[in-house]
């Protein structure tokens, strides 16, 4: 690891620490005064947002509340955090630099790593990335009906409302995620470490912070306590001691983290570990709208982020990937 860049490596290790450790401070003082606001609306008229976030709180768990806060600590220290790495806007560096989607200009002060540059088939790889993990994914998951793990049922809110919100949410999360993780995160690996050593503490990375939000359903003793944030964060961490649960649940986000972080790295874009991470989520999302449990079925919980099935399905497409970017020189390497 590179001298003067191993600080930075610190502070995003820091900086993920810091907002779970205040996500998890917060979340106790959002559950009290969301459930506050629903008991109040009940007896008094209130305004319609305030009406439809009363609803929200009253119909929402811990876990939930624990997911909110961790958003808001995440938010509150990322400006902060950008001005602790230098990577405020300044002037413009010489050439172009891997911040072309306007990403802190700071960070391309230094002229290693990877850059990420102009994708002229990034549409394309977008579109394809999608597609293939998607498909894979969707194709995988109907398949287990059938085979009696699962049934499929007609959404509440139709098939097509179902599948554009879906989309929606998909395209959102995974653009954000992807601007953070391999753009901002992963550049900064990349400048500090090898390429092989980046990808691999990228993924990991991407993993573990995944791995800290929880499944619906857990419940507390005491959710009102002044240390139930921390109380659930323990719950979730005592995962980790069991090899089952971890192959279940960390294995899959840490493949999927690895694809996404190859297809950076092999593209020098963005494209298509957005799509490939939009296609994750929109599947996940979708099938888990349109299909419950089977009476009898031991699978709990979303088939498609934990388990077997979903690790086979994020690394087949990850080597589709791979050949999707073939290039002439790739080919011109196995000729010769």
């Amino acid at each position: 690891m590179r001298n003067d860049a191993r600080s930075d490596v610190w502070k995003v290790w820091l900086y993920a620490a810091a907002a779970v450790w205040l996500g998890a401070w917060m979340t106790p003082l959002l559950y009290n005064a969301g459930k506050a606001l629903a008991e109040v609306s009940q007896s008094k008229t209130t305004n319609g947002p305030l009406e439809w976030l009363a609803g929200v709180c009253r119909m929402a768990d811990f876990p939930w509340f624990y997911k909110v806060g961790l958003a808001l600590a995440a938010l509150v220290l990322f400006f902060p955090w950008m001005e602790w790495i230098h990577a405020r806007r300044g002037t413009p560096a010489e050439g172009t630099g891997p911040w072309r989607l306007r990403l802190p200009d700071g960070a391309r002060m230094e002229r290693r790593g990877q850059w990420l540059v102009k994708n002229p088939q990034g549409l394309w790889h977008g579109c394809a990335g999608f597609l293939l993990a998607a498909g894979l994914l969707l194709s995988m998951g109907v398949a287990l009906v059938p085979a009696g793990f699962f049934t499929m049922r007609q959404p509440d809110t139709g098939m097509l409302e179902l599948a554009l919100k879906s989309l929606a949410a998909a395209c959102a999360m995974a653009l954000g995620m992807e601007v953070f993780f391999r753009g901002i995160v992963m550049g900064i690996f990349l400048r500090a470490m090898r390429p092989a050593a980046a990808l691999g503490m990228s993924a990991a990375f991407f993993a573990l912070v995944l791995a800290v939000i929880p499944r619906p359903g857990i419940h507390l003793a005491d959710a009102e306590a002044g240390r139930a944030g921390f109380e659930l964060l323990r719950v979730m961490a005592s995962r980790f001691a069991d090899w089952r649960s971890v192959l279940g649940f960390f294995a899959p986000l840490l493949a999927l983290g690895v694809v996404l972080a190859y297809a950076r790295w092999r593209t020098a874009s963005l494209w298509l570990p957005v799509g490939l991470h939009a296609g994750w989520w929109f599947a996940k999302n979708l099938l888990a709208g349109v299909s419950m449990a089977a009476a009898g079925s031991d699978v709990s919980g979303n088939l498609l982020q934990h388990g077997l099935i979903p690790l086979f399905a994020i690394l087949i497409a990850g080597v589709l990937a791979h050949y999707l970017t073939a290039t002439q020189d790739d080919a011109h390497a196995v000729r010769s």
